[in-house]
């Protein structure tokens, strides 16, 4: 059973730039989610968003873009529009653990009610002709809000369920809760995706205590490990504890492309090291014993300032 591996959508982390740049140096990766769209009810949505998803990389990495609405006729027409674009499928996000957003009834604010998931599917879906899939978690309150929803959506063609099996309210705290995904597993229709704390130490376990699934999304760990995915393509997963030698050049070549890419489109020098440090704050368990440097860099404003503390990271040019 070949494994398929997905890019999470991590909001300000794997949007376009970072997706193109990451393809260029890294492999294992299958496809990715985008950070979602907010579509309102008037079906009001930022169009930079939809540009944000352009290019749309290769074919063989394709791209599925990411709606977060309550509106099932805003959501229809803006999946249509991105049918209309390129794209070949959409995905309906019913995970998101954002407060703002949950107020709303969107996000993970949808899941403690079934019917009103149903009557978007109904009214949505059949105006949609590309697959649409939803990520979702376990629950908003509780994991035995999952049950009825299973029902809901055995009852429609969605063409994948990806599920965090973490609760709304715990956000990204916590342990997953792995004892919910032994009870609806297998009560599905539609393919599963697994998504929450895939990392080295995890992923073997997951496919041992999970056989029936083949299709994996990782998040924070990929920005944290740049390397897992195409380890565990390879089958070789080695403990974690630091980089050096050729995969210390690899991650500075990555990281110099990735600098560029962004003093393209971030003309602020301030603005443009906060974005870059900010993936310093996972990268940064790569090198446990920088942390001196590591507390350095948060201070740093200057882009010449930066520059010279990934030289000490990562080596010289």
């Amino acid at each position: 059973m070949n494994d398929q591996l997905y890019m999470a959508p991590l909001l300000a982390f794997t949007d376009c730039t970072f997706r193109e740049v990451y393809f260029r140096h890294f492999t294992g990766i299958d496809g990715a989610l985008a950070p979602f769209i907010v579509v309102s009810e008037n079906s009001r949505y930022r169009k930079k968003a939809v540009r944000n998803l352009l290019p749309i990389l290769h074919d063989s990495i394709p791209i599925e873009p990411q709606v977060l609405s309550r509106d099932p006729y805003a959501f229809a027409a803006l999946a249509v529009l991105l049918e209309d674009i390129g794209f070949s499928s959409v995905n309906i996000n019913m995970g998101c653990p954002a407060r703002a957003v949950v107020n709303k009834g969107r996000g993970s604010g949808l899941l403690p009610y079934p019917d009103i998931i149903r009557e978007f599917l109904n009214i949505s879906l059949p105006k949609i002709k590309i697959p649409v899939s939803v990520k979702l978690r376990t629950g908003l309150h509780s994991h035995d809000e999952i049950f009825p929803l299973i029902d809901v959506f055995n009852d429609f063609s969605l063409s994948q369920i990806i599920i965090h099996p973490r609760l709304g309210i715990n956000k990204y705290e916590g342990p997953v809760n792995l004892d919910i995904m032994d009870d609806i597993v297998d009560r599905f229709k539609a393919p599963l995706v697994y998504n929450g704390d895939i990392s080295r130490d995890s992923f073997d376990g997951l496919k041992t205590r999970f056989p029936s699934i083949n299709r994996w999304m990782i998040g924070r760990e990929l920005i944290k490990d740049p390397f897992l995915p195409g380890d565990i393509k390879s089958g070789v997963l080695s403990e974690r504890t630091s980089v050096y030698g050729e995969r210390k050049g690899k991650l500075r070549i990555f990281h110099d492309d990735l600098l560029k890419a962004f003093s393209q489109i971030i003309g602020n020098e301030v603005a443009l090291v906060g974005k870059m440090k900010s993936y310093w704050n996972y990268l940064g368990s790569l090198f446990p014993d920088e942390k001196d440097e590591l507390e350095k860099m948060k201070k740093i404003l200057k882009l010449d300032d930066y520059r010279k503390c990934v030289d000490i990271l990562l080596g010289n040019h």
